[in-house]
């Protein structure tokens, strides 16, 4: 998934809990894909299968710990950091965030898959870890439908289609129409193969017949220049570092990949308005715990993030981050991810993204 500005949390006093930060290095990471052996996750289910609505009570009793899988300062990272602030303050129970980059978020989804399911592991997953990845990795050592379970959907990050000045293109029409009139003469830059940046115009490519070249980056800001020196035609980029470059003048926005019009651009259309009312939505988030978590524990962080999204901290910090809301419940993550898994996976193979 593409980054976000970083944010720094703010430092919690001493006296009230905490959300706190570590950094896994690969070293570390790569021996937590040793799987739990029978005997450990039998233990766990005898301790869990009975909690009582006393023992739900007393949850959380010591630290719970959030597992990134993107550096600090990454997207993932941002919103996880946001979440973990907010929790920490409300359970008063210190938050410990553990940022564990790498393999496009398999190692970090691997470590969780098989950490106890006991409602002290959480990790910020999204539609990228959930959906794309079982496609692109043939032998990937975490299965979503088997190794978690959901706790709530958290937010969803818009993209804005954007297409360079000196191209002529003004609408979604006209790219189309030109695409179409020129096939392969326009090309399309990506923060790298396989990113959202790519999947999406590839999606949008497939749903109106355009015909454009793919040119990965290393990153979504390489990727933006290039569309801004003409060096590339087209991007699909995050909104809130899109919209920056459109109002400077540098870009030309054509379309708002999200659920609503973003007032950061209010004039641009979202794809819904010109036609296209099922896109699917590229960059949403959630969060995700190991499978046989109680649910109780479940319920309550669910509940509690509920209330994140009402905290009018946390409504200015995502309006800022041009960031969507999504409370839901813990089943609309496993419904979001067998949905999009269904929508994206034939586009991965008929690309040839899959990965061995």
């Amino acid at each position: 998934m593409p980054d976000l500005p970083i944010i720094i949390p703010q430092a919690s006093n001493a006296s009230r809990p905490f959300a706190t930060h570590l950094m896994i290095h690969g070293d570390d990471m790569l021996r937590t894909l040793l799987g739990r052996s029978g005997v450990a996750a039998g233990i766990a289910c005898l301790l869990f299968a009975g909690v009582s609505a006393g023992a739900a009570a007393g949850y959380p009793d010591k630290p719970i710990k959030l597992v990134v899988p993107q550096a600090a300062g990454g997207g993932t990272d941002v919103i996880g950091r946001l979440w973990a602030d907010y929790l920490a303050r409300q359970l008063k129970t210190p938050v410990v965030v553990e940022n564990r980059p790498g393999a496009n978020g398999i190692l970090a989804s691997s470590y969780v898959a098989k950490q106890p399911a006991d409602g002290y592991t959480v990790l910020v997953s999204g539609v990228s870890y959930l959906a794309f990845n079982p496609h692109m990795y043939k032998n990937m050592p975490y299965e979503p439908a088997r190794d978690f379970d959901g706790v709530s959907l958290l937010v969803n990050m818009p993209f804005l289609l954007v297409a360079g000045t000196q191209t002529g293109i003004r609408s979604l029409d006209a790219l189309v129409a030109r695409a179409k009139a020129e096939p392969d003469s326009l090309n399309f830059a990506s923060a790298g193969k396989g990113n959202s940046t790519h999947l999406v115009v590839e999606m949008l490519a497939q749903k109106t017949g355009m015909k454009l070249t793919h040119v990965p980056y290393n990153g979504a800001a390489a990727g933006l220049t290039s569309v801004m020196a003409n060096q590339t035609q087209v991007m699909a980029d995050v909104l809130n570092t899109g919209a920056v470059q459109a109002n400077a003048g540098k870009v030309v926005p054509l379309a708002v990949v999200g659920n609503k019009r973003a007032a950061s651009v209010p004039d641009v259309p979202t794809l819904a308005e010109l036609g296209f009312k099922d896109f699917p939505m590229p960059g949403w988030y959630a969060l995700v715990a190991p499978k046989g978590t109680p649910p109780q524990a479940i319920a309550r962080l669910n509940a509690e993030t509920r209330r994140f999204f009402d905290d009018p901290a946390v409504k200015a910090r995502l309006q800022e981050l041009q960031l969507e809301p999504l409370p839901s419940s813990p089943e609309t993550v496993a419904e979001w991810t067998a949905r999009d898994s269904a929508t994206w996976g034939p586009l991965i193979r008929q690309l040839g993204l899959s990965n061995d």
